[in-house]
């Protein structure tokens, strides 16, 4: 797996979530939201096998303790954001969703200002680590 594809599995999941929102202007059918949220959750799915062979891999690979550590604690942390998705996917079924639509909306993008912050967090934290472990095991080899 490449940054290339990193990007591109980044894109499907906040385009993923931006579609989410955007259902609910539209009156849309429980098959429909379903259908969004599975799109969602195969995007994030993605996205998580991506980081990991892309970014946390060469992380926990490397010879530093430091590297080590932020793999764990981007881990820890990617295992936490999974949890808050499944708990927003369990507060919004479709009828809580018809019956509240501006709080489904407001929920909707905390949940995309999350992803945001992740993303914002891998290009610089942890992009830049995985690319100095790349470079150490060049230079060990």
């Amino acid at each position: 797996m490449s940054l290339q594809s990193l990007d591109v599995c980044t894109r499907e999941s906040l385009d993923a979530a931006r579609a989410m929102a955007a259902l609910v202007d539209r009156q849309s059918s429980s098959s429909e939201f379903a259908a969004a949220r599975e799109r969602f959750m195969a995007a994030m799915r993605s996205h998580h096998a991506t980081t990991d062979a892309v970014l946390l891999a060469p992380l926990r690979e490397s010879d530093d303790c430091a590297h080590h550590a932020m793999a764990r604690r981007a881990t820890e942390q990617d295992l936490a954001r999974r949890e808050l998705v499944a708990e927003h996917f369990a507060a919004w079924p479709a009828e809580a969703i018809r019956a509240d639509a501006p709080r489904y909306r407001r929920a909707v993008r905390q949940l995309l200002r999350m992803l945001e912050r992740r993303n914002a967090y891998q290009e610089q934290v942890l992009l830049p680590m995985a690319m100095e472990a790349l470079a150490m095991r060049r230079e060990a080899a």
